[in-house]
């Protein structure tokens, strides 16, 4: 949750995290009803191949200290430890309530062919969008740590609610589809950033790492007062405005375009990012 400085734009990201009002209210009772009539309808969707595919991960899960010192030792080592087992990642580290985390990044990263054991567990997760599917075998590249992240935080649900999206970027295995694309005519953000190379401290004052979200210019038009509701309520939003989550918001004002898709940065100094992942959802997720 479902993307993300100057003074401006942090006033601008407090205001809008107090219209959204992260699910605290009636309304946001009334979104989750709507959310869990998704869920039942996203049963029937994640049948159709990558890149479409299901939100649902807890931001809660996906922020704790320990996941993300999980999710650090994993980039930096092959996925794949031996004998298609991960790292042994304890439960005293990322409880089994989390581990949807570790399964979100394996579905990221690896193709649906590919899978790998979580040897605490004994589940299986499978591959699914396939942005970095090195990664089995080796360390996670520059690339693929981008995309890996960006890719994630597009699953995020506050509601934990699973919603059918699709998702878009330079990448293969993302790339804008003919045959799927009118079926998600919504565009509602773009992300980037990179988890895994952060070194911040995880003392679980600070946020872990910075992450980047713009909202694509058709959410204000379809889902409500610049599709703030949807934007930080039902998918990205977290319990705290210190998230790690840096709203830029339009897209237009931190990016350009990179073909159909968006390369952008953080600030006027920094290096321009292609590794950006766009969410798109269906019209039924805003009614």
């Amino acid at each position: 949750m479902q993307m993300w400085r100057t003074h401006l734009l942090f006033t601008t990201f407090i205001m809008m995290s107090g219209l959204a009002g992260c699910g605290n209210t009636e309304e946001g009772l009334e979104q989750g009803q709507r959310l869990a009539t998704a869920e039942q309808a996203a049963l029937d969707e994640y049948d159709r191949p990558p890149p479409n595919g299901l939100n649902g991960t807890s931001p809660s899960c996906f922020w704790a200290p320990g996941t993300q010192q999980a999710l650090r030792t994993l980039g930096g080592a092959a996925l794949d430890q031996g004998g298609g087992s991960l790292s042994n990642i304890p439960l005293s580290q990322v409880s089994s309530d989390c581990r949807e985390v570790l399964r979100s990044a394996v579905e990221c990263a690896l193709t649906p062919d590919q899978s790998v054991s979580d040897p605490v567990t004994g589940e299986l997760y499978t591959g699914w969008w396939g942005l970095a599917p090195s990664w089995l075998g080796e360390v996670l590249s520059v690339e693929g740590r981008r995309y890996v992240t960006a890719c994630m935080v597009q699953r995020l649900n506050y509601y934990g609610a699973s919603v059918p999206i699709l998702l878009e970027g330079p990448h293969p295995g993302i790339a804008q589809s003919a045959t799927f694309g009118p079926q998600y005519p919504i565009s509602e953000s773009t992300v980037f950033g990179d988890l895994f190379s952060s070194t911040t401290p995880l003392l679980g004052l600070l946020p872990a790492f910075n992450v980047y979200v713009c909202w694509e210019s058709l959410l204000p038009q379809s889902c409500g007062l610049l599709g703030l509701p949807l934007l930080l309520e039902e998918r990205i939003c977290d319990d705290a405005p210190l998230c790690g989550l840096m709203v830029l918001g339009p897209c237009d004002l931190s990016c350009v375009e990179n073909g159909p898709y968006w390369k952008c940065r953080s600030g006027l100094l920094s290096p321009w990012q292609t590794e950006t992942v766009r969410v798109k959802l269906e019209t039924a997720t805003c009614q």
